[in-house]
């Protein structure tokens, strides 16, 4: 990452999860954000007011940078889709060049211009996805194809003009609220208040097991060949190896300790939030083996460089939060016989 960035995220981070005399003097600061959010919330239409037919289950945040929320997007889709459900997403497209106007991921478009979140979320669960900025109009083009019954939101907790059925709020369980503060002068993008109004909260890494969520490795690709190998073939193998993990995750610790306890002497590197790897990263590095995350690889494309490895990263999600939406969704309509 930048210099520049790198030492702004770090001067963030002390603030808003250390007992920094900075956040003190940002208060003043976060009283317009406090209102703003007092008149969104009042304007916000009340839960179940979603299309016919339709239901909209947002999985946001109440923090401001990464927590999980697409993995558990990833997962929830797949469960869903295994329950007989027709399943589409919307999200803003953070990154993405696509213009104001609501876009359809198709296979060809590419991060640059959707944002790489969406594009894996299509990749991953072959899903109809919508981007734009308004979500609520991404909502009504996936209606109007008349393909889902069930919507997910990728973010968009606090994106109150669109309709929604079931919130469900991802925190990390180690960093929490931070220091419960709005932004800037903490992490949170609203009060803490509004945790008792969601319908579940998950936490990542939390030893509630109502609550907690964990990633664990599913196998790997190799970006080269497009060869798919288990896990345990995988570590076999690298434990003899030098090893970089590199990863432009909001929270890149979570993914160099989920390596580090299989087993694996790993070095890391972080890019920013949302950075695209590039060739010139790789070079740099001089290990026999690179291996980054699915949202890294939709950056990119085309990689020749033999050693990079995609890591299937997998979700379990708390089993009383899927017999929870099951009381809460109306019966799939299109089970297979």
């Amino acid at each position: 990452m930048s210099l520049l960035r790198g030492a702004v995220e770090r001067l963030l981070n002390h603030i808003w999860y250390g007992n920094s005399v900075l956040s003190w003097c940002l208060i003043p600061m976060a009283w317009p954000v406090a209102w703003a959010i007092h008149r969104r919330r009042q304007n916000a239409s009340p839960k179940g007011a979603t299309p016919e037919g339709i239901t909209v289950i947002v999985v946001g945040g109440l923090t401001a940078g990464g927590t999980g929320k697409t993995p558990v997007l990833i997962g929830l889709g797949k469960w869903l889709a295994g329950q007989g459900y027709r399943v589409g997403a919307v999200s803003r497209g953070y990154g993405g060049a696509h213009g104001p106007e609501p876009h359809s991921v198709t296979e060809i478009d590419t991060a640059a211009v959707v944002g790489d979140e969406p594009l894996l979320i299509q990749r991953e669960l072959g899903m109809p996805v919508v981007v734009c900025a308004d979500r609520k109009r991404a909502l009504d083009v996936l209606v109007d194809q008349g393909a889902v019954d069930v919507v997910l939101s990728d973010d968009g907790l606090q994106h109150y003009p669109m309709p929604r059925d079931i919130e469900l709020l991802v925190l990390d369980a180690e960093r929490g609220l931070g220091n419960g503060r709005l932004l800037p002068a903490g992490p949170l993008r609203e009060p803490p208040s509004r945790l008792a109004s969601v319908d579940a909260v998950l936490e990542r890494n939390g030893s509630d097991p109502d609550r907690g969520f964990t990633y664990q490795p599913a196998g790997a690709l190799h970006l080269a060949s497009g060869r798919q190998v288990t896990w345990p073939e995988c570590v076999a193998v690298w434990r003899a190896q030098s090893i970089v993990a590199m990863t432009g995750l909001g929270q890149p610790a979570q993914f160099f300790e989920m390596l580090r306890g299989q087993g694996l002497a790993i070095e890391s590197e972080s890019l920013g939030d949302h950075e695209a790897m590039t060739r010139a990263h790789l070079d740099r590095r001089g290990e026999q083996v690179v291996l980054i995350t699915a949202k890294d690889a939709v950056k990119l494309p085309e990689c020749a460089d033999p050693r990079v490895w995609v890591v299937a990263i997998e979700v379990a999600l708390p089993s009383s939060l899927l017999t929870r939406l099951t009381a809460l969704l109306p019966p799939a309509r299109f089970v297979e016989a």
